[in-house]
This record gives structure tokens, sequence and C-alpha cells, in this order.
């Protein structure tokens, strides 16, 4: 998707994440919104004779969402344009830049230039400086197989949004302050390959506005060129101007002069030196090979960096909100296999495995729970699945808090199920048994613990996470965070 999707979805997603955000956006308009992105891009995908994407259904969703929620809430269309690039900058600072070159640049004694230090030298010196920083920079990135360290800006948004958390007046202020730290920490990249065309460029216009400066006050005054030195002789002086200008000479045509000439053009005993024009020439050549040339490349490949990431932004798909919202893009529902070991689940247990389920993968996901397997047959193969449950998405090895884990049983059971789930096996232990049986009891809380501890060492020597939840009454975003890491390993491994 392009940078403009991108922040609408983004800004859709803070906003149905945002606690009490459903007074805003509801149900039936998520619903709505939904059906009616998956017939738009389908119908547009069909009549170009291709098929249709997750990324343009999760566009033209957030789309719709978008203008209803600037329909209901002007603070909104605020927070999107906020963010939105305005072209006109990319103009007005490379026209400023050139404003200052020509006024700037400027030889303050209009009679003499000393041409072992020209004023354009330090314009030179320093884009050599930042090539060289560039470099560097690049070579680090390419030793160590990484991009440029973005651990300040993650750290500095992470402490925004804790701030955010606490301070923030209302579901939606909050929604729309995350959002912007979202967007700030996501278009990075494109940020930064933003702002280096614009300074590439607007260090190129500098440089020809100092050139075109020169030139103009070349016509009104004589600018006089000769040397002087305490330390350096007119065949030293020739030997760091052949270095320095040589490129320049081959470039331009324009003859450095010999020794003996040079030697004529130091300054002293009433010398006045020679009339500037070949040495401005040979500068500006100079400044057009050392600046204007490396900083116009420079910009061309920021510009294309650009280009790429704005036209396919790059957010992945594989967070909890994406897949719950991309649910109703599937072809069919998202099918979870339940199968407990030594516990049948209650009906409220039951329906909070759908909840849970549901709030995971999308609103249509469905639980096939199998037949229980009972303590002591775990050798056998584990009891086969509903006849719908075909090549399931997730499935859940469930077991009992109250039941002490024995590696000889509930190991041996997740060693049978695991080659069915083929990577996508999660570990789930209901409490709700449990607590219920401690009641108020004193040290209930400690003796929780222990058993979770137990638990969680069986499930860590088949290299797999115990997920602890109180399936009557389920914390339905922290169960999704932890499930998340069998779903992303499927997805690897798939």
């Amino acid at each position: 998707m392009n940078e403009s999707a991108a922040r609408e979805v983004l800004l859709v997603r803070a906003v149905e994440l945002a606690d009490g955000a459903d007074a805003t956006l509801s149900a039936s308009d998520r619903g709505h919104a939904a059906r009616a992105a998956a017939e738009l891009v389908r119908w547009q995908a069909a009549d170009q004779g291709r098929r249709a994407t997750a990324e343009e259904f999760l566009a033209r969703r957030a789309q719709l969402l978008a203008a209803k929620l600037a329909e209901r809430s002007p603070t909104a269309w605020h927070a999107l344009r906020a963010f939105q690039w305005r072209p006109w900058i990319g103009i007005a600072l490379p026209l400023a830049a050139f404003a200052i070159g020509a006024a700037m640049e400027h030889i303050a004694d209009r009679r003499h230039v000393n041409i072992l230090a020209f004023p354009l030298l330090g314009l030179v010196a320093w884009n050599l400086a930042v090539y060289l920083w560039l470099a560097v920079h690049g070579l680090n990135g390419l030793l160590t197989g990484s991009r440029a360290s973005t651990g300040w800006l993650h750290r500095t948004l992470a402490g925004a949004r804790g701030e955010l958390d606490v301070h923030s007046a209302g579901a939606l202020a909050g929604a729309f302050a995350r959002f912007g730290l979202d967007w700030l920490e996501r278009s990075a990249p494109l940020v930064t390959a933003r702002a280096g065309r614009v300074l590439h460029l607007s260090a190129a216009m500098l440089a020809l506005g100092a050139l075109a400066g020169l030139f103009v006050r070349g016509l009104a005054f004589e600018y006089r060129a000769g040397w002087e030195s305490t330390f350096l002789d007119a065949a030293t002086v020739h030997a760091i101007l052949s270095f320095v200008l040589g490129p320049a000479e081959k470039l331009s045509g324009v003859a450095l002069p010999g020794v003996a000439e040079l030697a004529t053009l130091r300054w002293g005993d009433g010398a006045t030196g020679e009339n500037a024009g070949r040495w401005i020439y040979l500068y500006t050549a100079t400044v057009a090979l050392a600046v204007i040339g490396p900083r116009l490349l420079l910009t061309a490949i920021a510009r294309m960096r650009e280009q790429g990431l704005a036209a396919r932004f790059p957010l992945p798909l594989d967070e909890p909100y994406f897949r719950r919202v991309l649910a109703g893009w599937r072809e069919s529902p998202a099918q979870v296999r339940v199968v407990p070991y030594a516990y049948t689940p209650g009906e409220a247990a039951s329906e909070g495995l759908q909840r849970l389920a549901m709030h995971l993968l999308g609103d249509d996901a469905r639980v096939y729970l199998a037949r229980p397997v009972a303590f002591g047959e775990e050798d056998a193969p584990a009891p086969a699945a509903d006849a719908r449950a075909q090549d399931p998405d997730l499935v859940v090895a469930l077991f009992n808090l109250a039941s002490t884990p024995e590696t000889e049983n509930h190991g041996v059971f997740l060693d049978h199920l695991a080659p069915l789930a083929r990577g996508r096996l999660a570990v789930i232990v209901d409490e709700s048994p449990y607590r219920r049986r401690l009641g108020a009891q004193a040290g209930a809380d400690e003796r929780i613990a222990q058993r979770r501890q137990a638990w969680t060492g069986l499930a860590a020597t088949r290299d797999l996470h115990a997920l602890f939840v109180d399936l009557e009454s389920p914390d339905l975003v922290a169960a999704a965070r932890e499930l998340d890491e069998p779903l992303a390993k499927a997805k690897a491994s798939g």
C-alpha cells in the first residue's frame, strides 16, 4: 500500500485499539466497512484481470472508516493532515538555499582574492566532510548487515507512549496521539529518504547560488588574484593548487600557471596579482565536481528510495490487529482445534476459548473441541479432530492448572500432538477450576504461582510457551498477545 493508505490504516488501527472507541466506530460501522471494502477491491481486481490483495482490502476498509471518523470527529481529519508531507517544502528549501548562497558568498576585499584561501574552498571542504561521514556510515551498515540504528527513536517514542497512557484525556485523544507516535516511528525510513533528498538538493542549490552571486558581482567589480604565505614558496603553492584544482583544470581547459608565473603573483613589493577570471573558472569547476555533481547524484538516489517507500510503505501485517481485521478477508473462517488432556472444560470455559479465538483470529473464527485425552492414554494418537477442522490455523493443547505436570504423561501428550500441529501448537493452562477450588484460602496466590512455574518448566522442555488463562473470564488482550508467538512461528515455517 502507498503512504497515504498506510497513514489511514494506522489512524483507524489506533482508534479501534483505544478503550471506549466503540462509541465512535461501532461494530456495525466496522462490519459494513469490511463488507463494502471486500466487494469493492474484488470487483476492481476482477475488472483488471488480477487477484485482489489483503493490502488493498485493508487500505479500502481504512479509507471508509477514516471518512466516518472525519464526519464524527474533526480531530481525525486534522490528525491525518498533520502528518501529510507538503511538497512545497521540497521546492521552498532549495530555493531558499540558492538565495542564501547568492547573498552570502561574497569576497570581502573586492580588490584582492587570495587563491590559497578562496571563499569557495570552505564550501568544498564541508561537503567533502559530509561525503566522508556518509561513506563511513554506509560502510558500517554493510559490515554489520544493519541499517541505521533507530534505537534512540524507539526508546523516545516508547517513553512518550507511556506518558500518553497516563495523561491522555479521553479514548480518542489518546488514540490520535498514539497514532502520531506510531506514524513517526514507522515512517522514519521514508522521512529519512525524503529529508535526504531535500537536503542534498538544497546543498547543491547553495553552491549554485554562491557561484551565481560570484559571477554576477564579477560583472561590476574586478577581482585581482594573488597569494601570500609566511611559510610556503611558489613551488609548494604550485603543488597544492595542482592537487586541489588539477581535476578542474582538465575539465575546464583553463591552465594553471607554472611555478615561475605563480611566483610573480605573490603579493608584496607593489605586486597587484592578476585578473581573477581564470581562478574563478577553476574554482567553479571544482565546486561543480566536488559539490554540485555529487549532491545531485545523492538527490536522485534519495528520490528513488523515497518513491519506493512512498509507493510500497512497509507495514507488517502479521500483528494481532491486522490478523483480526483480515479474518474478514479470508475465503474461509479461521479454525482452531482444541485438544484437552485429562480435563473437560465447562460451558463457561468453552465460551472463553471461543472469545479468545475470535479476538485473535477474527469474529468468524471457529473453535473445534476434540474429545479429551484421558490420563494414561497419551501414548495413543491424539483423537481425530472434527471433520470440518481441516488444516487448522492453530492447535491448542488444553490443560488444567489443578493438575501437576508430569513429563511421562503431559510431556508425552505434547510430543504426540506436536507433529499434528505442524508448528502451530499453543499450550493453554486453564486456571479457572483451580482458582475456584482454592477460593480465598491463605496462600492461594503462592500455590498458583508454584503451579505456573511447574507448567512453564514443562512447556520449556518442548520449546513451547505456557499461557495461563482464566477461561471463564479471560483477559483477551494479554492472552492474544502471548498466542502471537505460535502463529508467528507457523507463518515463518509455512
